[in-house]
Parts: C-alpha cells; structure tokens; sequence
C-alpha cells in the first residue's frame, strides 16, 4: 500500500523520468523473441506473443506438448486434430497431433524448435504439419506463440502465427520427473518418466535427456457420455417434452442397423433398373412364415421396420408399401438397434513414445561457437473400432432366404431379391513413426566497423520414417462370394448379364471370375446369412481367414536446409541504434509414400485406393529485417519504432513470390504502449498437395448430381435451362451406380496461398499496481486456399454457371451421354484434385491480464487469457457467400483461462478454470429454427452447446532436492455438453467431437521430481 501512495505523491513527469532510467539501467541484455531475428534491449515485441511456461503447464498438470500447445486460447477456439479422431481421415495419418492457431489450418501455422523449422512426421500420402507426437514435453523450457503472420522473417506457413518451442539447455546437474494421470472413473490414464543432466565447463556445455510417454485407450465403455447414442427430440420450443422414441424408462440407443436389407427389382428389365428398399430382417430363431410384425417374416428371419419403406403378405409375396409412422415408431420400440460391441471402440487412441535429446556446445575461439542438437524419437499408436460390412448378395446364392428361379428369357428372377447384410465387423490400424531431427552449426559474434554484429550458420536434416497397417477386407473375394456378376440383366454395378453365369460347384457360392487376389474359395463359398454374422460380424473361421487381411505401407519424409543470418546495428540515428538483419536459407523436402499392395490395385472393400506418392521439392530464399528508432524521450513519445522485414523465395514447384511486413511500435509514455503490423504471408503448397497419388472413393448419384428431376426446380433458370441443354430429361430421377471420385495432387496447377494480416494492440503496465493488460484486435484473410472443390460443388458449379458448358468445372467430370448404355445420363466420373479456390477470413480480440501482488505471508498472481471471434468466415468461389464458422459447435465465439497462484516459502497452491463459451448450430442451417420432423411428426432439436467450464486445483511442495505435486483436472466432474446427429455436426457418443471439452472427467494427477 505504501508504494502506490508513494507513486501519486509524484508528478507524472517525475516519474516517467524516474522509470526511464530504470530502464536504461536494466537495458543490459539483448534477446531475440519469436517474430523477429534481431536482438532487443527490452522484451516489447511489436507482434503479440503469448508465453507459456513449462512451471505453468505442470501446476496445470498437462505433461502432453499436445496439450499444452492445443489448450491455448490462440487455438481453442476451433477443434484440433489430436488421439480424439479415431476411424477419421486425417492430414498426417492416424495418430498425428497437430496445432492449428485460429482454426485457419495445421498447414497455416508454422512450428519451431529453438527458432527453426521443425520438419513434418506422420503416415500415408498427406504427410504435412508438424506432429506434436516428435517433441517430447519433459524438454520444455517455455513455449512462445507469436500470433500474427510472419512468412517475411520464417517463410512459408506462417500465416495464422508461430509456434516456437524452446528446450532446456545449459544446465548444470540433473533432473528426473515421473508424472502418472488418473481418471477417476479408469481409462485414458496418462504416464510419463523422463530424466535429463547436464553439464557446463569452461569452453562449453552439453546436456541429454530422455523421455518416456504413455497414454492409455480411453473406450466408448469407459464413460456414460459416450454410451447409448440419442437423438434427442422435444414436441415444444422450450425442449422439455421429450418425443423420441422410448424403451422402456429409458431412452432408444441410435446405432447403426444390423440387419439383412432387402432390395426388390422392380420391373426387371435392364432399361428400367427401379431398386427399392422393402424391408430390413434381422435373426430370429422363432420366427415363422407370416407370423412376424408386418406379415412378411419368414422363417429364422424377422422383420424390423424402421426402413424407408413396409411391406404386407406372407413370405416373399409381399407388395411394397411405405410404412405409417405410428408402425415405424413402434418397431423402434420393439427392436432398439443397439449393441454392447459399441462399448469397445476406442474413443481416445493409445499411444507410447520414447524420446532421446542432446544439446550441446563448444567454443571454438572467445567469439565462435561450435554447436548442435539431436532428438531422437518413436511414436507408437494404434486405433481399435469395427466398421459396417454390407455385400449385395445377388438373388442367385443359395443361401438367400429371398433368392427365386432364374428365367434366362426374360432376364429375371420371379420374385427373387437382392439382401445385403449389414453387420458390424471388428477394424484397426497401428502405426510406427522413427523421427530423427540433427541440427549443427556454428555462430559468433564480431566486429565490423567498431560494432558488433551476431552471426549464424546451421544445417539441419529431419527425417520421418513411417509404417502403417490395419486389418481390411478383399474387395475381391467379398464379391465373389456374394455373386455380383451372377445376377439378372443388370448388376448393381452397372455391367449387363445376359446370362447367369452359375457359382463353381467345387466351391458352391463362389464366382471364381472375379477373383484377383486367389485362386479358389472355400469350401461351400461364404454364407453372408449366418445369424452369428449378422449380430456379431464373425463368420466361421476359414471364411473369415478368406475375406480378411492384413497388410503395411510406408511413409519417409526427408527435410533439410541449410541457413545463415548476421545481425547487428548499422548506423546510429538520433533517436537510436538502427538494427538490421540479413540472411538466407536453401531448403529441400522429399516424401515417399507406398501404401500397400492391395490398396494401390483398389482391392479393399468398402476403402479408397491410393497409389505411391512421391516428389521433391527445393526452396532457396534470402530475407531481410530492419529496426528504425524514429523517435524517442519526447512528450507521447516515450519511445517510437519501426520494424520493416522483407522476403524472397524461390520454389522449383510454382515458381516465386515475396512477402513483407510493417510494423509499428509505439511507446507513449512508460505506462501505456501501441503496436501495430501489417504484412503478407504465404504458403507453399505442400508436397502431398502437389504429388497426392491418385485416391478413389465414391458417392452416389442423389448426393452429386443437381440436374436429378430438375424440371421440379423453381427459381433457379440457370440450373433448369443448363441441365436441359446437357440433354437429361426433366424427370430425370436414376438411383443409378455411385460416381468415383478421384483425388490428386495439382503438380504444375496450384499457386501459392496468399494472405494478409493486420494487427493492433494496447499495452497498460500502471505503475502505481504490479499489473499488465494487452488487448489485441487482429484480421487474418487467406487467399487462393488450396484445397478441394469437392464432388457435388464441382458439379453444381458447373450447371449454375451463365457460362456453361465451357465454365471451367464442367470439363472436371462425365456424365454418360450414351442412349445405348445402362448407365445413361449418371455421373460417371469426377476429378476433385487440389487446386487453388477458397478464400477465408478470421478477425477477433485477445485479452491478457496479469497481476501480482507480494504480502507479508505470501505472493500472489492472476492471470487471465481470453480469444473472442469477431468474424469467421470461408468463401468457396469468388461469388458465393460467405460461409461462418463462428459459434459453431466446435468453433466458440469465446474461450478463456482463468488462473490464480499463491506461493509461500516452498510451498504453492494452484487453481485455473478452462471456459468455453456457448454454440449454436441453429443460425447455419437452411431455415433457421429448430423445428424438424421425426417420423413424421414436427419436433424440435438441440443444435447448441451451453457455456461450459471446467476447473484444475493442485498443491506442490519443494523440498532440498524433491519437489512433489498432486492434483485435480475437472474438479467438479464437469461433462462434455450433450450434441445429437440432428444438430449438424460431428459428434461421437453424445458429445460435440470437439477438444475444448473434457472427456476424461475427474482426474487426479500426481508429480514427483529430483534434482541432483
């Protein structure tokens, strides 16, 4: 209290000259801080850097980089890629872990280890971001996140900011932590032993480290919020009266159907293919001929409803009639979909890795440095689930329940039926990735001119070395067995018949033609109807060694450079030293990526091919910054600067481009300063974006084509009179074969991506209170994203074009013009490889707070981080509308830390708060308001997220050479907040997939540590 009645008594003149002096006292140490390369004499960068130290994560009790890293207000307003995604297609593979700052992208945030480009690591073709999985936590010093654009001082990806990591070095002695995580309810339970010494002498140091890390799986089972899937639907606006369908005192599980589906063909005649769903069975040992819930069970075989249409009769002379809504209700009832196997997914991927680190350096003379690092470091992960298996069993097996004579005249069964029987059948991947990171150099510092100046050179080489496998089905012999070519007039893939070819009698139910992969087939073929198949997805064990495989890829990516920066002062200027720094850096990357055999011949059932990517690329770029005092020690001008920084870069990939970057540093008096930047960023595509292989999958006819019954369309010319002059007819409406969809990379196609950044702030540090407060607005906007159309905006794009036919989109896919063909009038093809199409915006505040205050029993600190979204927004061609993303479930307008810090002599007590605000999917749907139908009857959904938050306590006492902690994360057990399939995103169980909630809950975690 006296200090503060102290600093009034003054004039403010006073004490601006006072502090003044002080801190030209204090400017005895330069440094460098993310975003800059030359050395400062005070810690006033003019880009915003957020700061978190190791300390703090640990009182915080993450152990994870991952978590430490995606925890951060600068990315936790949009959900990360992490051991969350299982079963997910993800950029770098499974298992990867990587950072987006403000939700712009992985690929747009640029990762550093000690100020240099750390180089990518991960599986399969789209090796990209850095994997977090590569630096292990225990080397942690400090983690700088610089939250502005800065491709003129590091190149290309620094678009949304950097993130640089900074290790221990320089130590004198050795530590060791061991650090165990345990959910209170069991699974997903974290472990981590590490240990590091080192040693400083006369001319040098050296320090090692290693670290081991465990994660265990976290199971669907392991928690009530995952368990038992629901749409919950409400008949009023207030969501109070629960309308979805009951069983019991409960509520009915949504899960996936086990069943066989049977498909009639109406008509039968190649000309006129008319596939409907009549109705899904499922085993019943007692259920007999006529006697079942609609009257068409036969025997063994029950029929459930629930399906998009009903039938009525007895046995297979049933006519198709769609069900009333009060029968397919009551079925749900009667039949509840859903499965204890469901427990056994993984809902959190496990994941081992073992780190080995070493640091060291040598004098070679007073002013020259010899120096190098080296991580060592392999990830072990795995992901466990099961997946659907659905063949189409033609008519013609003998074990179809459904199956009828064939009449080889007319081309068709009398009233035989196609069944597909949907079971759910055990998958999984592992993955294995060697990561190796060296870095040598040497660096000085000497003087040119009387001055002194600080130079560097340093190579550095990283190299991932992948392998990936995971169990899968033969495409091959799945269809062989089911007989798709032994069908009448037409198969479900399109290819006439017009004769049906019988199964081998050796083999009974087996088509011997169509297989690739063998030779013959078991005995008697596959029977896909075996009730132990259909309820729990395993058939007898040499039909399942047939169908099932197993097989490995592999993935190295290789990035090198070599970089070299001297800086120093030029000249003085009246209000200052001008600093410069000048430099260069040649860079090459090389992936190579081999899936596996069967895969890159398009043998996996129900998966995308995917053919050997491979490709370099080599990038040599010079740059060069400049700090310019402008003014200073004047009224409102305490101190101004200028910060300029330039770039030139040259890719053998696209050619060359340049960024720049203003920046302004204005200190008006002690107290209270203003910075501000503006600049350019860029980034390269990356090589998986330029040499993807070509990969296929597939999407059927409705969810692509505009033009389907295109005469029905009103208010929209354009698409009527285009697809009219494509020659489809107005009630054009075939189910049609799906359409394969290719993807590849855009070698010789794709620019880079270009952005702009703008950012401005305020600083208070009042000298009459210990505390500080820095409110930042930024602007980020991308340019030319690379990225996909994607199927159906292709086509769209197309047919809604006033320059169609000869609107570039229309030449990326085919559509079948032959009258003579089964396929008449279907999209047949569509080419949906990288190109350069999207723009996005991002513009919001952050707000950081700290404050301190000593008293006679203790020291106190709180400190408070928050990130609000003012604007997101993505934009796929240049004249459609823009598409927001913020307050979205999964992209909060609003997260924040909280945290408070009491230290008394060796002791400290600990306690932060994590706060997500509320979402809203509402807002983003066609036509706003929740109102819906479910089962025909108007409802109302949740399509939203309450505000949430959770809080971490923890205790630590430091002892001569020990140091224990322990520790609460969720405090009050607070669970993710419900999100239903109806409301329009991702989710898993029921909750939002998104990583700004806990899925864990309670969790005690504890810390032991020794120095020696």
């Amino acid at each position: 209290m006296a200090f503060p009645s102290f600093a009034m008594a003054q004039s403010q003149s006073e004490q601006d000259a006072e502090e003044r002096s002080q801190r030209q006292a204090t400017e005895v140490e330069a440094i460098v801080v993310t975003g800059s390369r030359i050395a400062r004499t005070e810690f006033t960068s003019t880009q915003p850097v957020q700061i978190i130290t190791s300390e703090q994560a640990t009182l915080e009790g993450l152990a994870d980089t991952t978590e430490i890293l995606q925890s951060s207000t600068a990315a936790n307003t949009a959900t990360q890629i992490n051991n969350f995604f299982t079963g997910f297609v993800t950029t770098g593979g499974p298992g990867v872990n990587t950072i987006s700052l403000r939700g712009l992208g992985a690929q747009r945030t640029l990762v550093l280890v000690n100020g240099r480009r750390v180089g990518p690591a991960g599986v399969r073709g789209q090796v990209g971001p850095t994997d977090l999985n590569t630096i292990p936590g225990s080397q942690i010093s400090r983690v700088e996140i610089l939250t502005d654009g800065a491709s003129s001082i590091y190149g290309s990806d620094a678009v949304a900011g950097v993130i640089n990591i900074i290790t221990r070095q320089n130590l004198d002695g050795g530590f060791a932590e061991v650090y165990a995580s345990q959910p209170f309810e069991g699974g997903g339970e974290e472990y981590r032993i590490s240990g590091t010494w080192g040693s400083t002498f006369d001319r040098g140091y050296i320090s090692v480290g290693a670290d081991y890390y465990e994660r265990k799986a976290l199971l669907f089972g392991d928690r009530d919020w995952f368990d038992c899937p629901q749409d919950r639907v409400y008949a009023d606006e207030n969501l109070t009266i629960r309308r979805d369908v009951r069983v019991g005192d409960g509520y009915k599980c949504n899960f996936t159907l086990q069943s066989i589906v049977r498909t009639q063909r109406a008509g039968g005649a190649v000309v006129t293919p008319d596939l409907r769903r009549d109705g899904d069975f499922r085993p019943n040992p007692g259920a007999v001929q006529g006697g079942g819930f609609v009257g068409c069970d036969i025997n063994g075989w029950q029929q459930v409803a629930g399906g998009f249409a009903n039938a009525t009769g007895v046995g297979n002379n049933c006519s198709i009639t769609q069900a009333p809504n009060a029968v397919r209700r009551a079925a749900y009832v009667d039949y509840p979909l859903y499965s204890d196997r469901y427990g056994s997914r993984t809902a959190i991927s496990p994941v081992t890795r073992t780190s080995f680190s070493a640091f060291g350096g040598y004098d070679l003379t007073p002013n020259v440095e010899l120096f190098g690092e080296l991580l060592l470091n392999r990830r072990e992960s795995e992901q466990r689930s099961w997946r659907q298996l659905f063949p189409t069993v033609s008519p013609f097996h003998s074990n179809n329940p459904w199956g009828g004579p064939f009449n080889g005249t007319t081309n068709t069964f009398g009233v035989g039926y196609f069944a597909t029987p949907v079971a759910l059948v055990n998958t999984g991947g592992e993955q294995q990735v060697d990561y190796a990171r060296a870095v040598g150099g040497i660096r000085g510092a000497n003087q040119f001119g009387g001055r002194t100046w600080d130079w560097e050179l340093a190579a550095q080489f990283s190299r991932s070395d992948g392998t990936y496998g995971g169990s899968f089905f033969y495409n091959d012999r799945v269809e062989a067995t089911a007989g798709l070519l032994a069908a009448f007039g037409e198969d479900l893939e399109g290819n006439v018949v017009t004769a049906p070819r019988p199964f081998g009698a050796a083999n009974g139910n087996c088509d011997t033609f169509l297989l690739i992969s063998a030779t013959s087939c078991p005995t008697g073929g596959v029977n896909w109807f075996d009730p132990n198949f259909i309820t729990n997805g395993v058939l007898p064990a040499e039909q399942m060694a047939f169908l099932l495989g197993y097989e490995e890829g592999t993935t190295r990516y290789d990035h090198a450079y070599i970089e070299g920066v001297i800086s120093g002062e030029l000249f003085n200027l009246p209000a200052g030293p001008l600093g410069a720094a000048l430099g260069f850096q040649i860079r090459r990357e090389e992936i190579d990526d081999q899936p596996g055999a069967e895969q890159q011949r398009n043998n996996i059932w129900g998966q995308t091919a995917a053919g050997r990517t491979t490709g370099s690329d080599t990038i040599r770029e010079i740059f060069a910054e400049f700090e310019i005092p402008v003014i200073r020690d004047q009224p409102l001008f305490d101190n101004l600067s200028l910060n300029l920084s330039g770039r030139y870069s040259d890719y053998d990939s696209y050619g060359d481009n340049s960024t720049y970057k203003v920046g302004l540093n204005w200190q008006l008096i002690p107290q209270f300063r203003i910075r501000s930047s503006y600049g350019t960023s860029f980034r390269a595509p990356a090589l998986y974006e330029l040499f993807l292989a070509n990969q296929t999958s597939f999407l059927g006819q409705a969810a692509i084509d505009p033009c389907r019954n295109w005469g029905t369309i009103t208010g929209n010319d354009v698409l009527r009179n285009n697809c009219q002059a494509a020659g489809v007819p107005a009630d054009y409406n075939d189910p049609g074969s799906s359409a394969t969809i290719t993807t590849g990379g855009g070698l010789g196609i794709l620019d880079p991506e270009t952005a702009t950044a703008f950012s401005v702030g305020a600083i208070w540090t009042p000298s009459f209170i210990d505390l500080s407060i820095a409110l930042d607005y930024y602007e980020i906007e991308v340019s030319d994203q690379v990225a996909q159309f994607g199927a159906a905006n292709i086509i769209s794009g197309c047919y809604n074009s006033e320059n169609f036919p000869n609107e570039a989109l229309c030449s990326l896919f085919v559509r079948d013009t032959n009258p003579g063909s089964t396929r008449f009038n279907q999209i047949l093809s569509v080419n949906d490889s990288y190109v350069n199409i999207s723009r996005q915006y991002n513009e919001g505040l952050d707000l950081n707070v700290r404050y301190n205050r000593e008293f006679s029993f203790g020291d106190l600190q709180l400190n408070f981080r928050g990130s609000y979204i003012l604007n997101w927004t993505t934009q796929t061609f240049g004249d459609s509308e823009d598409t927001i993303l913020n307050g979205r479930v999964g992209s909060p307008e609003f997260v924040g830390q909280i945290s408070a810090r009491f230290d008394r002599g060796d002791w400290t007590a600990f306690w932060s708060a994590d706060l997500v605000g509320e979402t809203d999917n509402d807002p983003f749907f066609a036509t706003p308001g929740n109102q819906t139908t479910y089962l025909g009857e108007p409802v109302f959904v949740e399509r939203g997220t309450d505000f949430y938050q959770s809080h971490n306590v923890s205790l630590r006492r430091r002892f001569d050479t020990w140091t224990l902690q322990a520790g609460i994360r969720n405090l009050f057990d607070q669970a993710p907040p419900y999100h239903g399939t109806s409301n329009g995103s991702n989710r898993i169980g029921n909750t939002p997939l998104a990583t700004q909630y806990d899925w864990n809950g309670r969790t005690g975690f504890v810390t032991i540590s020794k120095t020696f």
